[in-house]
Protein backbone atom coordinates (compact mmCIF):
# COMPACT_ATOMS: atom_id res chain seq x y z
CA UNK A 1 0.00 0.00 0.00
CA UNK A 2 2.73 2.40 0.92
CA UNK A 3 4.23 2.12 -2.57
CA UNK A 4 1.11 3.31 -4.27
CA UNK A 5 1.20 6.54 -6.23
CA UNK A 6 -1.22 9.36 -5.61
CA UNK A 7 -3.00 8.42 -8.85
CA UNK A 8 -3.57 4.89 -7.49
CA UNK A 9 -5.26 6.19 -4.32
CA UNK A 10 -7.51 8.49 -6.40
CA UNK A 11 -8.62 5.58 -8.60
CA UNK A 12 -9.36 3.48 -5.49
CA UNK A 13 -11.50 6.25 -3.97
CA UNK A 14 -13.41 6.74 -7.22
CA UNK A 15 -14.06 3.02 -7.46
CA UNK A 16 -15.52 3.07 -3.97
CA UNK A 17 -18.02 5.77 -4.98
CA UNK A 18 -19.13 3.82 -8.09
CA UNK A 19 -18.25 6.77 -10.39
CA UNK A 20 -17.14 5.99 -13.96
CA UNK A 21 -13.40 6.11 -14.38
CA UNK A 22 -11.84 7.02 -17.76
CA UNK A 23 -8.43 5.67 -18.59
CA UNK A 24 -5.86 8.10 -20.00
CA UNK A 25 -6.38 6.55 -23.44
CA UNK A 26 -10.17 6.91 -23.30
CA UNK A 27 -10.08 10.49 -22.01
CA UNK A 28 -7.82 11.69 -24.83
CA UNK A 29 -9.22 12.45 -28.32
CA UNK A 30 -8.92 9.26 -30.39
CA UNK A 31 -6.60 9.20 -33.37
CA UNK A 32 -9.15 9.10 -36.17
CA UNK A 33 -8.18 8.48 -39.76
CA UNK A 34 -8.27 11.69 -41.78
CA UNK A 35 -8.52 12.01 -45.53
CA UNK A 36 -6.75 14.83 -47.32
CA UNK A 37 -7.68 16.66 -50.50
CA UNK A 38 -5.95 19.62 -52.15
CA UNK A 39 -6.67 21.75 -55.19
CA UNK A 40 -5.31 24.83 -56.93
CA UNK A 41 -7.41 27.71 -58.20
CA UNK A 42 -4.99 29.38 -60.61
CA UNK A 43 -7.46 32.13 -61.48
CA UNK A 44 -7.93 33.13 -57.84
CA UNK A 45 -4.29 32.41 -57.04
CA UNK A 46 -4.96 30.12 -54.07
CA UNK A 47 -4.02 26.63 -52.89
CA UNK A 48 -6.81 24.85 -50.97
CA UNK A 49 -6.38 22.07 -48.41
CA UNK A 50 -9.36 20.07 -47.12
CA UNK A 51 -9.24 17.56 -44.25
CA UNK A 52 -12.09 15.15 -43.41
CA UNK A 53 -12.56 12.71 -40.55
CA UNK A 54 -15.30 10.73 -38.86
CA UNK A 55 -16.66 12.33 -35.70
CA UNK A 56 -15.03 10.89 -32.59
CA UNK A 57 -17.11 7.92 -31.49
CA UNK A 58 -15.60 5.86 -28.68
CA UNK A 59 -17.05 4.45 -25.49
CA UNK A 60 -15.62 7.44 -23.64
CA UNK A 61 -17.08 10.06 -26.01
CA UNK A 62 -20.36 8.46 -27.05
CA UNK A 63 -22.31 10.10 -24.25
CA UNK A 64 -20.75 13.52 -24.85
CA UNK A 65 -22.81 16.39 -26.22
CA UNK A 66 -22.52 16.89 -29.99
CA UNK A 67 -20.61 20.21 -29.72
CA UNK A 68 -18.00 18.54 -27.50
CA UNK A 69 -17.53 15.69 -29.97
CA UNK A 70 -17.21 18.20 -32.76
CA UNK A 71 -14.61 20.13 -30.80
CA UNK A 72 -12.54 16.98 -30.20
CA UNK A 73 -12.71 16.09 -33.90
CA UNK A 74 -11.58 19.58 -34.86
CA UNK A 75 -8.66 19.24 -32.48
CA UNK A 76 -7.75 15.92 -34.10
CA UNK A 77 -7.73 17.44 -37.59
CA UNK A 78 -5.87 20.50 -36.39
CA UNK A 79 -3.10 18.26 -35.10
CA UNK A 80 -2.73 16.76 -38.57
CA UNK A 81 -2.78 20.11 -40.42
CA UNK A 82 0.96 20.81 -40.60
CA UNK A 83 1.91 17.37 -41.88
CA UNK A 84 -0.92 17.39 -44.45
CA UNK A 85 -0.10 20.91 -45.66
CA UNK A 86 3.59 20.17 -46.21
CA UNK A 87 2.79 16.93 -48.04
CA UNK A 88 0.09 18.36 -50.30
CA UNK A 89 1.87 21.65 -51.02
CA UNK A 90 4.83 19.58 -52.20
CA UNK A 91 2.75 18.55 -55.22
CA UNK A 92 2.43 22.15 -56.48
CA UNK A 93 4.34 22.62 -59.77
CA UNK A 94 7.09 25.21 -59.51
CA UNK A 95 8.00 25.36 -63.18
CA UNK A 96 8.04 23.14 -66.24
CA UNK A 97 10.24 20.51 -64.59
CA UNK A 98 9.99 20.71 -60.77
CA UNK A 99 7.53 20.67 -57.88
CA UNK A 100 7.84 22.14 -54.40
CA UNK A 101 8.74 18.63 -53.19
CA UNK A 102 11.75 18.73 -55.53
CA UNK A 103 12.84 22.00 -53.93
CA UNK A 104 12.44 20.43 -50.49
CA UNK A 105 14.72 17.57 -51.54
CA UNK A 106 17.32 20.09 -52.70
CA UNK A 107 17.03 22.35 -49.65
CA UNK A 108 15.48 21.14 -46.35
CA UNK A 109 14.99 24.79 -45.36
CA UNK A 110 12.06 24.90 -47.81
CA UNK A 111 10.23 22.34 -45.67
CA UNK A 112 10.78 24.45 -42.57
CA UNK A 113 9.46 27.53 -44.37
CA UNK A 114 6.39 25.60 -45.52
CA UNK A 115 5.72 24.54 -41.93
CA UNK A 116 6.09 28.14 -40.80
CA UNK A 117 3.19 29.12 -43.08
CA UNK A 118 0.67 26.90 -41.23
CA UNK A 119 -0.30 29.40 -38.47
CA UNK A 120 -1.09 32.05 -41.10
CA UNK A 121 -3.22 29.84 -43.38
CA UNK A 122 -6.64 31.27 -44.16
CA UNK A 123 -9.32 29.22 -42.41
CA UNK A 124 -12.48 28.85 -44.49
CA UNK A 125 -14.88 26.60 -42.62
CA UNK A 126 -15.61 23.66 -40.35
CA UNK A 127 -18.79 21.75 -41.15
CA UNK A 128 -20.44 18.44 -40.37
CA UNK A 129 -22.71 16.31 -42.50
CA UNK A 130 -26.46 16.05 -41.87
CA UNK A 131 -26.08 12.79 -39.96
CA UNK A 132 -23.39 14.34 -37.73
CA UNK A 133 -21.03 11.49 -38.48
CA UNK A 134 -18.16 13.29 -40.25
CA UNK A 135 -16.42 16.66 -40.14
CA UNK A 136 -14.72 18.63 -42.92
CA UNK A 137 -12.33 21.58 -42.50
CA UNK A 138 -10.71 23.74 -45.15
CA UNK A 139 -7.74 26.13 -45.25
CA UNK A 140 -5.96 27.95 -48.06
CA UNK A 141 -2.71 29.75 -48.87
CA UNK A 142 -1.93 32.40 -51.47
CA UNK A 143 0.08 31.07 -54.39
CA UNK A 144 1.84 34.40 -54.82
CA UNK A 145 2.18 35.93 -51.36
CA UNK A 146 2.85 32.70 -49.43
CA UNK A 147 4.26 30.07 -51.79
CA UNK A 148 6.04 31.87 -54.63
CA UNK A 149 8.69 33.38 -52.29
CA UNK A 150 9.78 29.80 -51.52
CA UNK A 151 10.90 29.41 -55.13
CA UNK A 152 13.20 32.39 -55.47
CA UNK A 153 13.69 35.73 -53.81
CA UNK A 154 14.52 38.20 -56.57
CA UNK A 155 16.16 41.34 -55.20
CA UNK A 156 16.45 43.20 -58.50
CA UNK A 157 15.05 42.00 -61.84
CA UNK A 158 17.48 41.12 -64.60
CA UNK A 159 17.10 43.25 -67.74
CA UNK A 160 15.21 41.90 -70.74
CA UNK A 161 16.86 41.55 -74.11
CA UNK A 162 16.58 44.71 -76.19
CA UNK A 163 15.83 44.57 -79.88
CA UNK A 164 18.77 46.04 -81.78
CA UNK A 165 17.16 46.38 -85.20
CA UNK A 166 14.11 48.55 -85.85
CA UNK A 167 10.71 46.85 -85.84
CA UNK A 168 7.26 48.40 -86.23
CA UNK A 169 5.51 48.55 -82.88
CA UNK A 170 3.74 50.87 -80.46
CA UNK A 171 3.07 51.04 -76.76
CA UNK A 172 0.42 48.70 -75.34
CA UNK A 173 -1.33 48.64 -71.97
CA UNK A 174 -0.85 44.92 -71.34
CA UNK A 175 -0.24 41.54 -72.94
CA UNK A 176 -2.87 38.85 -73.56
CA UNK A 177 -1.53 35.44 -74.59
CA UNK A 178 -4.01 33.02 -76.16
CA UNK A 179 -2.81 29.54 -75.14
CA UNK A 180 -5.98 27.46 -75.31
CA UNK A 181 -6.34 23.96 -76.66
CA UNK A 182 -3.57 21.60 -77.68
CA UNK A 183 -0.38 23.26 -78.89
CA UNK A 184 2.78 21.86 -80.51
CA UNK A 185 4.99 20.46 -77.75
CA UNK A 186 8.50 21.58 -78.68
CA UNK A 187 11.26 19.14 -77.84
CA UNK A 188 9.06 16.08 -78.39
CA UNK A 189 8.41 13.94 -81.44
CA UNK A 190 5.62 16.12 -82.86
CA UNK A 191 3.39 15.67 -79.81
CA UNK A 192 0.62 18.10 -78.91
CA UNK A 193 -0.13 19.22 -75.35
CA UNK A 194 -2.19 21.71 -73.42
CA UNK A 195 -0.30 24.38 -71.51
CA UNK A 196 0.08 23.48 -67.83
CA UNK A 197 0.31 26.37 -65.31
CA UNK A 198 2.86 26.50 -62.49
CA UNK A 199 4.09 29.04 -59.95
CA UNK A 200 6.53 30.29 -62.59
CA UNK A 201 6.88 29.95 -66.35
CA UNK A 202 9.21 31.01 -69.14
CA UNK A 203 8.47 32.72 -72.44
CA UNK A 204 10.68 31.48 -75.27
CA UNK A 205 11.39 32.33 -78.87
CA UNK A 206 10.79 29.73 -81.62
CA UNK A 207 14.54 29.06 -81.51
CA UNK A 208 14.34 28.15 -77.81
CA UNK A 209 15.91 31.35 -76.44
CA UNK A 210 14.56 32.28 -73.00
CA UNK A 211 13.41 35.87 -73.37
CA UNK A 212 11.48 36.16 -70.10
CA UNK A 213 11.53 34.23 -66.80
CA UNK A 214 11.17 34.73 -63.05
CA UNK A 215 14.51 36.47 -62.67
CA UNK A 216 13.33 39.34 -64.91
CA UNK A 217 10.13 40.12 -62.97
CA UNK A 218 9.57 42.92 -60.48
CA UNK A 219 9.57 41.38 -56.95
CA UNK A 220 6.76 43.67 -55.76
CA UNK A 221 4.52 42.73 -58.69
CA UNK A 222 5.31 39.04 -58.09
CA UNK A 223 4.22 39.17 -54.47
CA UNK A 224 0.96 40.92 -55.32
CA UNK A 225 -0.24 38.83 -58.25
CA UNK A 226 2.39 36.47 -59.65
CA UNK A 227 3.95 36.51 -63.10
CA UNK A 228 0.59 36.65 -64.91
CA UNK A 229 -3.15 36.45 -64.53
CA UNK A 230 -4.50 33.04 -65.54
CA UNK A 231 -7.98 32.66 -67.00
CA UNK A 232 -9.18 29.07 -67.43
CA UNK A 233 -11.43 28.44 -70.44
CA UNK A 234 -12.81 31.98 -70.65
CA UNK A 235 -12.29 34.98 -72.92
CA UNK A 236 -13.49 37.49 -70.36
CA UNK A 237 -10.84 40.22 -70.41
CA UNK A 238 -13.08 42.61 -68.50
CA UNK A 239 -12.37 40.82 -65.22
CA UNK A 240 -8.66 41.54 -65.75
CA UNK A 241 -8.92 45.16 -66.92
CA UNK A 242 -6.94 46.51 -63.97
CA UNK A 243 -4.08 44.25 -64.95
CA UNK A 244 -3.96 44.50 -68.74
CA UNK A 245 -5.58 47.88 -69.36
CA UNK A 246 -7.86 48.84 -72.24
CA UNK A 247 -5.41 48.41 -75.11
CA UNK A 248 -3.47 45.16 -74.66
CA UNK A 249 -1.36 43.41 -77.28
CA UNK A 250 -3.14 40.14 -78.11
CA UNK A 251 -0.98 37.32 -79.39
CA UNK A 252 -1.29 33.56 -79.91
CA UNK A 253 1.16 31.11 -78.34
CA UNK A 254 2.85 28.97 -81.00
CA UNK A 255 3.72 26.06 -78.73
CA UNK A 256 4.67 24.76 -75.30
CA UNK A 257 7.96 23.49 -73.90
CA UNK A 258 9.34 21.61 -70.91
CA UNK A 259 9.17 18.23 -69.17
CA UNK A 260 5.74 19.43 -68.09
CA UNK A 261 4.45 21.75 -70.84
CA UNK A 262 4.66 24.87 -68.66
CA UNK A 263 6.70 27.21 -70.89
CA UNK A 264 5.23 29.10 -73.85
CA UNK A 265 6.69 29.71 -77.30
CA UNK A 266 5.87 33.09 -78.87
CA UNK A 267 6.33 34.00 -82.53
CA UNK A 268 9.32 36.10 -83.51
CA UNK A 269 7.12 38.92 -84.87
CA UNK A 270 5.31 39.11 -81.54
CA UNK A 271 8.60 39.23 -79.66
CA UNK A 272 9.73 42.09 -81.88
CA UNK A 273 6.64 44.10 -80.94
CA UNK A 274 7.35 43.52 -77.25
CA UNK A 275 11.10 44.01 -77.17
CA UNK A 276 11.23 47.00 -79.55
CA UNK A 277 9.85 49.47 -77.00
CA UNK A 278 10.75 50.01 -73.32
CA UNK A 279 7.10 50.42 -72.31
CA UNK A 280 6.27 46.99 -73.74
CA UNK A 281 9.22 45.34 -72.03
CA UNK A 282 7.97 46.82 -68.78
CA UNK A 283 4.69 44.97 -69.29
CA UNK A 284 6.53 41.69 -68.71
CA UNK A 285 8.53 43.04 -65.79
CA UNK A 286 5.41 44.39 -64.07
CA UNK A 287 3.29 41.30 -64.63
CA UNK A 288 0.80 43.04 -66.94
CA UNK A 289 0.11 39.67 -68.57
CA UNK A 290 -3.03 37.59 -68.97
CA UNK A 291 -2.83 33.99 -70.19
CA UNK A 292 -6.00 32.41 -71.57
CA UNK A 293 -5.57 28.66 -71.18
CA UNK A 294 -7.39 25.37 -70.91
CA UNK A 295 -9.84 23.65 -73.26
CA UNK A 296 -11.82 25.63 -75.78
CA UNK A 297 -15.22 26.78 -74.54
CA UNK A 298 -18.13 25.42 -76.54
CA UNK A 299 -18.76 28.75 -78.26
CA UNK A 300 -15.27 29.13 -79.73
CA UNK A 301 -14.17 28.81 -83.33
CA UNK A 302 -11.29 26.35 -83.43
CA UNK A 303 -7.86 27.44 -84.76
CA UNK A 304 -7.58 27.83 -88.51
CA UNK A 305 -5.68 24.76 -89.75
CA UNK A 306 -4.52 26.68 -92.82
CA UNK A 307 -2.31 28.82 -90.59
CA UNK A 308 0.01 25.83 -90.16
CA UNK A 309 0.66 25.90 -93.90
CA UNK A 310 0.28 29.59 -94.70
CA UNK A 311 2.04 31.79 -92.14
CA UNK A 312 0.15 34.79 -93.48
CA UNK A 313 -3.13 33.32 -92.23
CA UNK A 314 -4.03 34.16 -88.62
CA UNK A 315 -3.73 31.30 -86.17
CA UNK A 316 -7.34 31.84 -85.16
CA UNK A 317 -10.10 33.22 -87.32
CA UNK A 318 -11.61 35.44 -84.66
CA UNK A 319 -11.40 36.11 -80.94
CA UNK A 320 -14.81 34.65 -80.10
CA UNK A 321 -17.27 35.96 -77.57
CA UNK A 322 -20.11 34.18 -75.78
CA UNK A 323 -23.21 33.79 -77.95
CA UNK A 324 -25.88 36.43 -77.52
CA UNK A 325 -29.19 34.99 -76.44
CA UNK A 326 -32.07 36.14 -78.63
CA UNK A 327 -34.95 37.83 -76.87
CA UNK A 328 -38.23 35.96 -77.03
CA UNK A 329 -40.50 37.18 -79.85
CA UNK A 330 -43.80 38.73 -78.70
CA UNK A 331 -46.84 36.54 -79.17
CA UNK A 332 -49.09 37.39 -82.10
CA UNK A 333 -52.13 39.50 -81.28
CA UNK A 334 -54.47 37.23 -83.33
CA UNK A 335 -55.92 40.02 -85.53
Amino acid sequence: MLGWSLRGWILLLLAGTNLPVLSEEAAAPPASTATTESSIDWTAGRFYLTLRAAMVNTEATREMAAPKRRYLTEQTLGAKLEQAFVAEAGKIPVDSSRTLADLEAEDPAVTARLSALVPSLRFHYSRVDEAYTSLEMRWSASLWTDLLPLVSEVAEPNPLTRLISWSPSRDFSGLVIFAMGNLPWYGTNKLMAMWSPALTFRLLSPEGEVLFDLSMADPKALEEAGLAGLSLGKFNEEAWRDRIGNDPLRIVARGVFGKNPGDLILARDDWNKILARPANRDLLVGGKILILWGPFPDYTIKPNPDSVIDVNQPAIQVIPQPPVEKAAEPASSGH
